[in-house]
């Protein structure tokens, strides 16, 4: 019991939180469900990272030319709980939206405690004047949305961001 205590990343005495787990689990069956390889990590009891990618070494470096992806966290500690976006890459279009929407998708169980979406916005601006994240969070109104604006590196114009 104590290795497995110590491979799920909990100190003696922690319990991982069910909630997040069950949000994790869902989260993967979502983007796996697209044809992604998935793999989640648990961090102590209320963390969980989420890599899904459409190649086996799973890559999301945004920008990237080999491969899609999408990096998230589940941080169930945070106040309120957060499901922040890392990383997203999409060379398919379509892709970026397909695996937000799987990401998003596994927070509509009615225990899940995360209604909170941070994420780091580098997309373009769309013709309606609105960047991609904008637009996702105007379709999932239901979320809180913490929306920063990277303005280093962009997206190339009239491409999707993510």
């Amino acid at each position: 019991m104590r290795a497995l205590s110590r491979w799920l990343g909990l100190a003696p005495g922690e319990r991982a939180d069910p909630s997040v787990g069950r949000t994790a689990e869902a989260i993967v069956a979502n983007l796996r469900a697209l044809g992604l390889f998935v793999e989640a990590k648990r961090y102590g009891p209320k963390f969980v990272e989420i890599v899904a990618s459409t190649s086996p070494k799973l890559d999301t470096t945004p920008g990237g030319a080999e491969a899609s992806g999408v990096a998230l966290l589940l941080a169930g500690k945070y106040d309120p709980p957060t499901l922040v976006f890392e990383e997203i890459n999409s060379l398919k279009p379509g892709l970026g939206s397909a695996m937000v929407g799987a990401a998003l998708q596994g927070l509509t169980a009615q225990e899940c405690p995360f209604r909170k979406i941070r994420v780091d916005d580098a997309s373009s601006l769309g013709p309606d004047g609105l960047s991609f994240w904008r637009r996702v969070a105007a379709a999932h109104a239901w979320l809180e949305w913490e929306i920063t604006r990277h303005d280093g590196a962009r997206a190339r114009p009239g491409k999707e961001g993510a």
